[in-house]
């Protein structure tokens, strides 16, 4: 039997839960992960397309191991609203224990000082070494500004739906950038990896001659509120308001034939 004997250093180091690391539930990437995002400073911005930069993993690797953490209570996903009511970006927390470990302290005392930081798609409050959790966001923020960390100049292409990637290049969108790189993957999650749907979204922008992300990200958040599911639900929305505009169009020119009412 192999023996690992290891071998630490003083200094340079973060302070942690460790009970993630024995958790069976978790393989090794994830566990990788969470270690890396628990080990980041408050106050930490951090794109998907900036997180594989510091792994031999892919895109796709990536997403997996972060929904492998949502599914064992280690993140947890919120979508926020703004104050009228529409959907906006994503909160992630990141937590040093799962949600059924954190639920069991309610009531008891010394649950950890910390629940410190909120979590904004875009920005990851990541541990203060303190924490009971920590926050991550790969950035499905429909706002359009890019943050601290974003690279100001052209990315390659993601290998992960490239389709998409390759109509918003090939169609004069303009420069991609990493957040509307993730952006753009969390619209494809929203849709259940229907890449098909944000591409039509490109495609009315352009038929409107307008080749703007924030006028695509607003058609897809429109669709997303009316429940849309697949490139069906869609022509059938735009079915449905064409036949609306027709008949406003009706509605309008009866109005105005009623003043030579009188001459017939």
């Amino acid at each position: 039997m192999a023996t690992y004997r290891v071998k630490k250093e003083s200094g340079n180091f973060v302070t942690i839960h460790k009970g993630f690391i024995q958790d069976s539930n978790l393989s090794w990437k994830a566990k990788g992960l969470l270690l890396y995002l628990l080990s980041r400073p408050d106050d930490w911005q951090i794109y998907e397309t900036e997180l594989i930069k510091h792994t031999s993993d892919g895109l796709s690797s990536l997403k997996s191991g972060i929904k492998e953490l949502e599914k064992t209570g280690y993140i947890e996903r919120k979508r926020k609203r703004d104050d009228k009511g529409r959907l906006k970006e994503y909160e992630y927390e990141v937590f040093e224990q799962p949600y059924h470990m954190r639920n069991s302290y309610v009531g008891k005392t010394n649950v950890g000082n910390s629940n410190v930081g909120k979590t904004y798609v875009g920005k990851s409050h990541t541990t203060n070494n303190n924490s009971t959790y920590n926050d991550l966001t790969n950035n499905n923020s429909t706002n359009n500004n890019s943050s601290s960390g974003a690279s100001t100049t052209q990315q390659p292409l993601p290998n992960s739906h490239s389709n998409v990637f390759n109509f918003y290049q090939e169609n004069g969108f303009g420069m991609l950038r990493p957040i509307i790189v993730d952006q753009i993957n969390n619209w494809i999650d929203d849709f259940n990896n229907n890449e098909d749907i944000v591409i039509e979204a490109f495609k009315e922008a352009a038929s409107n001659n307008v080749f703007k992300w924030s006028y695509v990200n607003s058609i897809l958040r429109n669709w997303s509120e009316k429940g849309v599911k697949s490139v069906e639900d869609i022509n059938a929305y735009k079915k449905q308001r064409d036949t609306q505009k027709k008949t406003t169009q009706i509605d309008d020119k009866e109005f105005d034939n009623s003043q030579y009412a009188n001459l017939f």
